[in-house]
């Protein structure tokens, strides 16, 4: 390996190479090289490192705006979804109410009144007249029961005459 250094483009690397060659004995053997930049290092690489992290800043803060912009417009677009799909929702509803509507006048106007109620009514009438009717033919035949009754028991009661029963 050689020792030897390719002339450095700026002050800056003309400096640091400077550092790094051996230190001789002989002030006179070292080339002096006129400064150019400031001769405090630490603040030189933080300016370094300060204007590395303002770009990188701004490459963030555009990334975040248009972020926030997508962001928005997704928001945007949610809500005129939610709308829509509201719209169609009370549209169907109405459509499902406007049908049950017409369903029912057309069934009023196909039946009209409903005919059987009279009809109805008078079978309600007739059966519980019916209902009462054969209540009354059930106690005459359990009175009729109950006189057969006495009479097949006690032969004494009988109408007929003993002698012509055979």
């Amino acid at each position: 390996m050689s020792t030897e250094r390719k002339p450095a483009p700026n002050a800056l690397w003309a400096y640091l190479l400077q550092k790094d060659l051996p230190a001789s004995s002989d002030f006179a053997a070292t080339p002096m090289i006129p400064l150019m930049a400031p001769v405090d290092r630490t603040n030189t690489s933080m300016r370094m490192l300060i204007h590395d992290m303002q770009a990188t800043l701004e490459k963030f803060s555009t990334r975040v705006d248009t972020l926030l912009i997508n962001v928005k417009d997704a928001k945007t677009e949610v809500v005129n979804c939610n709308r829509i799909s509201e719209s169609e929702r009370e549209r169907v509803l109405d459509e499902i109410s406007n049908n049950s509507k017409k369903v029912q006048t057309e069934l009023k106007a196909c039946i009209g009144a409903p005919s059987q109620a009279s009809s109805l009514e008078l079978v309600q009438k007739s059966q519980s007249s019916a209902e009462n009717s054969i209540q009354a033919l059930n106690k005459r035949i359990d009175a009729i029961q109950m006189v057969l009754h006495v009479f097949t028991t006690n032969p004494a009661l009988s109408l007929v005459h003993p002698a012509d029963r055979l």
